[in-house]
């Protein structure tokens, strides 16, 4: 978006305007996790300090593959405060078509929470990547040490963002075609999610590397909401319990199963209708002006039944993907408003073309402990300090 502020400038403000509000909810197992936009800020910036201090700089891509959640967030915006570029790859990408995308770019860091998730790069040439096995001791341990670089270079983040101006920051997706090769694109969009405020509540569905959640995560960003982010749809009904949403954001994958969701769905402990799919089937008849029986008119009344299942003050749902008639009149009985993503067409991104960045200025001189107080570097399990998983060549 044109004139939009970078990254930190958004944290920065969230941070000094709503610093003990809740920025982020993340479901972790059966409990339910919080953080603050003060606790994300200093979190993030700490994260991107520790990546320059790795040796990434400005332009450098970094591939990240964790999980759904807080700790991703973390990761792309700290990636992104570093001027550094975040590169997600779907899980059902060619590990081929991801080799020839990764030899394209400057790939400097790869982050991935466990072994598995390097399954996808296995055949990518990675020989100038550090790896970074991101666990919670690890970038505890990565944030400390970006504590430490801000201490020596206070200006260092403010220095790359200065660089990065009319440059884009935001992720980078993997896009896989039919009939030809893969693309690299940055996903783009309007509609609705330039209208959210910051006392929203936006509850999202879907998966990191997916056109749809990138572009709302960067929607949240620049308002200041609140986001609460679950990976499947069958999280969904626990996910609107939890968090009352003000706003419902469904991926593809969860938008093609509402109607099911909404059919099996539970209020307080039992079904929201003894019979439900005659309920929906009525109530789109109703709506669609229709003329009905007593009974069919009765159960379409019984709608109603179904609004305590979203939660309690639901404004806007958006799907994405095309709403079907049951869902249409769905919205229309609860008084939903239907809100639309439009997404802007992929766009061919070259990033080796892109232009190109000065290099971060190293930190004055200070005098260097002694050297059994320092973390190590190398291939993990090769005298590596275990906090700290900042390997070698990956």
């Amino acid at each position: 978006m044109p004139g939009q502020d970078s990254p930190l400038a958004r944290l920065e403000r969230h941070a000094r305007n709503r610093a003990l509000e809740v920025a982020v909810v993340e479901q972790r197992g059966h409990a339910w996790a919080t953080i603050t936009w003060n606790e994300l800020y200093r979190r993030v910036i700490d994260g991107a300090a520790g990546m320059i201090d790795a040796g990434v700089d400005p332009g450098q891509v970094v591939v990240l593959r964790v999980p759904t959640g807080i700790r991703q967030l973390e990761l792309e915006l700290a990636t992104r405060v570093a001027g550094a570029v975040p590169l997600l790859l779907p899980e059902h990408l060619d590990p081929a078509e991801v080799a020839r995308l990764l030899d394209e770019v400057d790939v400097r860091l790869v982050v991935v929470d466990r072994e598995s998730r390097l399954a996808l790069l296995r055949q990518a040439a990675l020989a100038e990547a550090q790896l970074f096995e991101c666990d919670d001791r690890s970038w505890e341990r990565l944030r400390a040490i970006g504590l430490e670089r801000r201490k020596r270079q206070p200006d260092v983040l403010t220095w790359v963002d200065s660089v990065r101006v009319g440059a884009p920051t935001g992720a980078v997706l993997g896009l896989p075609r039919e009939k030809s090769e893969a693309w690299l694109f940055r996903p783009e969009a309007s509609g609705v999610l330039s209208e959210l405020k910051a006392d929203d509540v936006v509850l999202l569905t879907g998966e990191a590397p997916d056109r749809f959640t990138t572009v709302v995560r960067d929607a949240q960003l620049t308002a200041g909401c609140t986001l609460a982010w679950v990976e499947s749809p069958a999280q969904l009904e626990e996910a609107l319990a939890h968090v009352s949403p003000t706003h419902v954001l469904l991926d593809h994958a969860a938008s093609r199963v509402l109607e099911d969701l909404v059919a099996d769905a539970r209020v307080d402990g039992a079904p929201w209708h003894e019979a439900p799919r005659e309920v929906l089937q009525a109530t789109s008849a109703r709506v669609a002006g229709a003329r009905l029986g007593s009974r069919p008119r009765k159960l379409a009344a019984e709608i109603a039944a179904l609004a305590p299942w979203w939660g309690g003050r639901l404004r806007v749902l958006v799907l994405d993907a095309r709403v079907n008639h049951t869902v249409s009149a769905l919205a229309t009985a609860l008084e939903l408003k239907l809100g639309r993503i439009a997404h802007h067409p992929a766009v061919r991104v070259d990033l080796a073309a892109e232009p190109g960045l000065p290099p971060v200025p190293a930190p004055a001189p200070v005098a260097v402990g002694a050297a059994d107080t320092l973390p190590r570097r190398g291939r993990a399990g090769v005298g590596i300090d275990p906090a700290f998983s900042l390997a070698g060549p990956a």
